[in-house]
């Protein structure tokens, strides 16, 4: 039976506020294990929440989140939701976005460049029947 839009808010709403999030960007998906995880980005706090009058079960980062320069160059499509700076376990991951809710990638031009991640560009969404 799938589950009710208000319960697919509340687990969303359950990943934005059970503490400290950090994000980990990833070359492929990244799975449950943290797999493809961009080491040498390290990781990132992260604000989550859902857009002023969103009522849907996703929620996003609201800001913009930047990593430092690596020493190589890369390139992310997914990213994981951690729950620690160093270690700890996989809340969520998937796909970045852009704007437009269509996969996107945060690249490196060069070592020098940082790795920023557009506000938005991390969404978590709680579908029908996940729960």
């Amino acid at each position: 039976m799938p589950i009710a839009a208000a319960e697919q808010n509340r687990a969303a709403l359950a990943i934005a506020n059970a503490g400290d999030d950090y994000l980990a960007l990833a070359t492929a998906d990244p799975t449950a294990a943290g797999n493809n995880l961009i080491a040498a980005a390290g990781r990132a706090e992260i604000d989550l929440g859902r857009e002023a009058g969103d009522p849907t079960g996703e929620i996003k980062n609201l800001a913009q989140v930047d990593f430092a320069p690596t020493a190589l160059v890369q390139n992310a499509t997914h990213f994981a939701i951690m729950t620690a700076a160093n270690g700890g376990t996989v809340r969520a991951w998937g796909k970045l976005v852009d704007g437009a809710g269509d996969d996107a990638t945060v690249s490196q031009a060069s070592t020098d460049d940082i790795l920023r991640v557009p506000a938005g560009a991390v969404v978590v969404r709680i579908p029908a029947g996940a729960l």
